[in-house]
């Protein structure tokens, strides 16, 4: 019988053993009693035996498998023997390569730039055409700046029955908006002017009575107000456009 056979049978006789003395142990009161002794030398036995034979088998299968070992050995000492040579291949590859860097260098060298050919005349003709719409856009600018600066005068009024304007919307150029307000009404009202919730212009409130509003705005949407608390809730507001 193997090694191997002896180790794996007294493995299997202790754990087997340990199962049985649980058992016997739980079921049987007193138990080991005066067996005890025996039990330890039982288990004694089978340890040193189960040690044994694994030591001994271990050692065979290294003397079985020292040939393969040995194998390899010779194996890798040849790769690393032949890796010389390789490596002295790779270092005249390398000189091979920088030949070809150097040959390509040179020919590049050789080489000449394209000559750059003079304006053609349609070339010169959309450089004219532009220059010509440079000036156009001066002109529109120049207009535009002449728009920028116009005056208007708008007429908005409190509604002396309900808290409401008489206009909701309102329209403008760029430049300078001047609105005249009027407020009939015993109830105080102001007009504020916003852009994006910010007031940029506007006057305290007045009651039976008129105010005027003047302020300079670009084109845009903006929002005309009463700011008394309440009032542009319950739909004292509208809207201006300066276009």
């Amino acid at each position: 019988m193997s090694n191997e056979t002896l180790f794996y049978v007294c493995g299997g006789v202790l754990a087997v053993s340990a199962l049985v003395l649980t058992f016997a142990g739980l079921k049987v009161k007193g138990f080991p009693g005066k067996a005890f002794p025996l039990v330890i030398v039982w288990f004694a036995v089978f340890v040193v035996g189960a040690t044994t034979f694994a030591v001994r088998y271990g050692a065979e299968e290294q003397e079985e498998r020292a040939p393969e070992y040995a194998k390899a050995n010779e194996e890798i000492e040849m790769d690393e023997g032949t890796g010389g040579f390789s490596n002295e291949g790779g270092a005249l590859g390398g000189e091979t390569e920088e030949g070809e860097e150097e040959a390509e260098e040179a020919a590049e060298g050789s080489g000449e730039e394209e000559p750059v050919g003079p304006t053609t005349g349609s070339e010169e003709k959309e450089g004219g055409a532009a220059g010509k719409g440079g000036v156009t856009k001066g002109e529109e600018g120049s207009n535009g700046g002449a728009a920028a600066g116009a005056s208007t005068t708008l007429d908005l009024a409190a509604d002396p029955s309900a808290l409401a304007f008489d206009k909701t919307e309102l329209s403008a150029k760029p430049g300078k908006v001047t609105i005249d307000f009027n407020n009939p009404s015993p109830i105080p009202h102001n007009v504020v002017i916003l852009e994006d919730g910010k007031e940029l212009a506007g006057f305290e409130p007045i009651a039976e009575s008129e105010e005027k509003l003047e302020v300079d705005l670009e084109a845009g949407s903006y929002e005309f107000i009463c700011s008394v608390p309440g009032h542009a809730q319950a739909g004292m507001q509208g809207t201006l456009t300066v276009e």
